[in-house]
């Protein structure tokens, strides 16, 4: 057996009870967009938990949609991400990760809650804008920051506004995590399935309650 080979298989074992090995295997060798996005769903659930336990430093109106979601982008790049803030993808879109040998790309629109009206026109942008819709490219996240109470309350109320205003959106729950959903629906460039996960962030904290 060649070194490589045996370093290749070590890292295999090794995956198996080190987490950390096992997202660096995974994150590298995905090879297909599914894959490549199942794992960078794991790292941004990781990195919006750090955002949630950290919330007291983030109550502040300078720590708005950018500064957020600039947090997130260094914890992506932390995990070997090719990942980017406020970059031409068809439009300025919020973050454009990409594999790292360029084989698929992810894009997420990130807002402040401000009712659900306010999120659509994240999900238009993310939906009609700036997604390709081709298979290297069916996948995106919706990232809601909400800093008022209630969030879970906040998270339906979106997910019901979407349901009534996208004809034809299949809706999927979360059953492990209320704060998420996700939706498909036809590309407006393609006509093929296009994948988007919502994630709500709880970031109430009381010393910046905004109600």
């Amino acid at each position: 057996m060649s070194e490589a080979n045996f370093s290749l298989a070590s890292l295999e074992v090794l995956s198996q009870i080190d987490p950390e090995v096992k997202g660096f295997l995974k994150r590298k060798f995905a090879s297909t967009n599914e894959e490549f996005v199942k794992q960078l769903y794991v790292d941004l659930d990781d990195a919006m938990y750090v955002l949630e336990t950290q919330k007291h430093m983030y109550q502040e109106p300078q720590w708005g949609e950018d500064e957020l979601t600039s947090v997130i982008i260094t914890f992506l790049k932390g995990r070997n991400y090719d990942a980017e803030h406020d970059t031409q993808h068809g439009g300025h879109i919020d973050i454009l990760v990409k594999h790292q040998l360029g084989r698929f790309a992810w894009i997420g629109e990130a807002k402040l809650w401000d009712g659900p009206a306010y999120i659509f026109g994240g999900w238009n942008q993310l939906n009609e804008r700036y997604g390709t819709g081709t298979v290297r490219d069916n996948h995106g996240g919706i990232i809601i920051y909400v800093k008022q109470r209630k969030s879970g309350e906040k998270f339906a109320d979106w997910r019901t506004h979407l349901a009534e205003n996208v004809e034809g959106a299949t809706i999927t729950t979360d059953e492990k995590n209320a704060l998420r959903f996700s939706s498909e629906t036809l590309h407006p460039a393609t006509t093929q399935p296009y994948y988007v996960r919502h994630m709500a962030v709880s970031l109430f904290h009381v010393t910046g309650d905004r109600n």
